[in-house]
């Protein structure tokens, strides 16, 4: 009896809803875009979802614009231009000006942090020009603008074409001084987005963008293969050589990768990196493939290719002191004296490292016609 009188107190005592932040007093976004305005100021762009009243009514966005100094400014100065109160737990995504993003992105994006409400695993991403002018689409085709940038880069974080990001991911990357992050680019292209691009980072600054082919081979190099990873490759070096039937696409479907970071009396830092890739024909129109000659001229071919777009890849990471591979955290564990005397110039030294990049391409499946 003792027992329960206590139990029904304690029932009764959390009966209360003081905290409760009901949904029909809210009106939620679903995605937000910042860019630099002038004078230093910040432009916020807010999707903003208004649920139907009924089963028949269809969702509808409504785009907010508001400048101010900061985020939390934007924030209370959106919220007053709509009725009811502006919430962020059902955010998909967060957009990034690339002329914003070449400054500290945290101050963007310590406001979500800070608000225990915030939808973490909204996806974030830079944009080349401005976010607003992708926010502003309202809609690609029959889908919602944020929910169709949020399907895209789920698509493409699938086929190893950019990183698998949200905001909850994103902050022990910003804080961590051993790596720099990538993120992915988007591209407005007419009334439909294109998803298929990195930006590179370099103390929480956005410094370069790499091509698709460097983007796939820049996530490999960091061992994040996606569930599907492909590539179309030339087969011949000759510029008149065209037509279908002078590529090849094929299919990874294992890889092994062996990185190693030496350093020599002189302070000069090496890395090689080896990958082994057991890999599936996808397309080659000359067929033959039941050749075993051919097979192996074919994983010459491409090892070769894969290698040079590496070390194209690699070059690329370094002009923008992007060190995505973590060089600095091995310094950090393995060679604390030489991190003492290379974290102050970092940025510069890391474009002095040799990299030694060196791929093996194995095919091991031909499709069914073989």
């Amino acid at each position: 009896m003792c027992i329960t009188s206590t139990a029904l107190v304690v029932f009764l005592l959390m009966a209360g809803c003081w905290d409760q932040d009901l949904l029909r007093n809210a009106r939620l976004i679903y995605g937000a875009g910042f860019d630099l305005a002038p004078n230093g100021k910040l432009l916020t762009t807010i999707v903003i979802r208004d649920l139907p009243q009924s089963e028949q009514q269809s969702p509808a966005n409504d785009i907010i614009y508001a400048v101010g100094n900061t985020p939390r400014d934007t924030r209370d100065k959106a919220d007053n231009q709509v009725s009811r109160l502006l919430r962020s737990y059902r955010n998909r995504v967060i957009l990034i000006g690339e002329e914003l993003a070449k400054q500290d992105i945290y101050p963007i994006l310590d406001v979500f942090y800070r608000d225990p409400k915030s939808a973490l695993n909204a996806k974030i991403a830079v944009t080349q020009g401005k976010a607003t002018d992708i926010l502003s689409l309202k809609k690609v085709g029959n889908v919602l603008i944020a929910e169709e940038i949020d399907e895209l880069i789920k698509s493409k974080e699938k086929t190893t074409s950019i990183p698998k990001v949200t905001l909850e991911t994103i902050y022990p990357a910003i804080i961590d001084p051993g790596e720099d992050f990538v993120l992915p680019y988007l591209v407005r292209k007419g009334k439909r987005v294109d998803i298929s691009r990195i930006a590179m980072f370099h103390d929480q600054r956005f410094t370069g963008v790499l091509s698709p082919d460097e983007s796939t081979m820049c996530l490999l190099l960091q061992a994040r293969m996606g569930k599907i990873t492909s590539f179309t490759q030339k087969l011949s070096a000759q510029k008149d050589h065209k037509g279908s039937h002078d590529y090849i696409t094929f299919q990874i479907n294992k890889s092994k990768r062996k990185m190693e970071v030496l350093v020599q009396p002189d302070d000069q830092i090496s890395v090689t990196l080896d990958l082994k890739w057991t890999v599936g024909v996808e397309e080659y129109p000359k067929d033959q493939l039941n050749d075993k000659k051919m097979i192996a001229q074919l994983n010459q071919h491409l090892s070769k290719a894969m290698t040079d777009l590496a070390k194209k890849t690699l070059q690329k990471m370094q002009e923008a002191r992007c060190d995505g591979l973590g060089i600095a955290r091995q310094l950090m564990a393995f060679h604390p004296e030489i991190w003492k005397r290379q974290k102050e110039n970092w940025g510069s030294n890391y474009q002095k490292v040799h990299f030694a990049p060196q791929i093996h391409v194995d095919i091991t499946k031909k499709g069914i016609i073989n």
